[in-house]
């Protein structure tokens, strides 16, 4: 199963179950602030003006027409990828800020329900540390849920999370949520830092 998680389901990975309650925060990974993507936003439409200048003027030198279509083809298409990928993290972004202010406000309802994990996807990064992990979990009351563990996660401050740490199947897990869990709905799923456990 390769499915990507839901945005609104985190995995907290945790060293006990806090008995004392719910989750402050659902945490979501470091995306750009405002001003940082206005600024990219600025360099993205300066290239953008640039290509177009440097495209008319390919155009009107004597070069062979394919020679034109590669370079206009290319750097459009860079331009283009740039500001796509630039829109596609603030419409993210917006869409994380929505949920985090939807569980500020159930987290008062919210409710444990026990579970346990059926499967596991791990994301490397070059060091071999872990930079992301999904897990589907299984919850006591038979639905299925899957989420996503990031490294990015301003609460996540160790460097590099070791595969030893990923909780195995089998593991129990702790869910929080409000009423029936939906792909729409803010979910966190708490899991034992396997090596504690061990």
């Amino acid at each position: 199963m390769d499915e990507e998680a839901p945005v609104g389901h985190v995995v907290h990975l945790v060293r006990a179950f806090d008995e004392s309650g719910v989750p402050s925060r659902i945490g979501f990974g470091t995306r750009l602030s405002r001003t940082a993507r206005l600024v990219i936003w600025m360099l993205v439409a300066l290239a953008a003006a640039g290509t177009a200048f440097l495209v008319i003027m390919l155009w009107r030198d004597d070069s062979p027409w394919w020679f034109d279509v590669i370079f206009t083809v290319m750097p459009s298409f860079f331009v283009f990828g740039c500001g796509f990928a630039l829109w596609e993290s603030g419409r993210l972004s917006r869409r994380e800020q929505r949920l985090a202010e939807r569980w500020a406000l159930m987290r008062d309802r919210a409710a444990p329900t026990g579970g346990q994990v059926s499967d596991r996807q791990v994301s490397l990064a070059e060091n071999g540390g872990v930079s992301a992990f999904t897990l589907t979990v299984e919850s006591d009351a038979g639905t299925s849920i899957r989420a996503r563990w990031h490294r990015s996660n301003p609460d996540h401050r160790d460097a590099t999370l070791l595969q030893t740490q990923i909780p195995a199947i089998g593991s129990r897990v702790r869910i929080w949520g409000v009423g029936m869990p939906d792909d729409d709905a803010p979910v966190i799923v708490q899991a034992l830092d396997a090596s504690v456990m061990a």
